[in-house]
């Protein structure tokens, strides 16, 4: 049986669905995934293959997923990895994925882990989940409320990426 380390990293809980999500996909194949947030360091070494993931807060990854993936970076270099990106964007503004790829893009060029694929979802904004200052933000960018994650899309990108990860049942 093939097992797949699943990271993420999230303020809301808006990756930590998404993350989930991939899991239980993964686990209908067959597979053993195992869903991980970067802050409790999880040591990528004796999975098959690593599927990491974040919220973008302003156009970057979150820090701890940004400072696993450095930490891991040998690793994820050797072994099969794709990366997932949750961006409020993707769910209000679709035809800005190339600007939601770039947040992934930057991370990717900072350690060399090349990814056999990049997930792009819809994420969130409901207001009662950000600080007070992040609700003045979003709220003069007139961002608009709501869940907008696509759990069937993310179920669908976990089923077509577990071959391109070598994952088999």
């Amino acid at each position: 049986m093939s097992t797949v380390l699943v990271v993420y990293g999230t303020r809301t809980g808006c990756t930590s669905g998404i993350a989930e999500k991939i899991s239980e996909t993964l686990a209908a194949l067959g597979m053993r995934a195992d869903v991980r947030p970067a802050e409790d360091k999880p040591d990528p070494s004796a999975y098959d293959a690593i599927i990491v993931g974040s919220g973008v807060r302003a156009g970057n990854w979150h820090g701890s997923v940004k400072e696993w993936v450095t930490a891991n970076a040998d690793t994820l270099r050797a072994k099969p990895t794709a990366l997932f990106t949750a961006c409020l964007t993707m769910g209000t503004s679709p035809e800005k994925s190339d600007e939601v790829r770039a947040y992934t893009d930057a991370l990717t060029a900072e350690t060399g882990v090349v990814p056999v694929d990049v997930g792009l979802f819809a994420g969130m904004n409901v207001p009662k989940t950000f600080s007070l200052p992040e609700r003045l933000i979003m709220k003069l960018m007139k961002a608009p409320e709501g869940d907008f994650r696509d759990f069937a899309a993310v179920a669908a990108w976990a089923d077509a990426v577990a071959p391109k990860l070598g994952l088999t049942q």
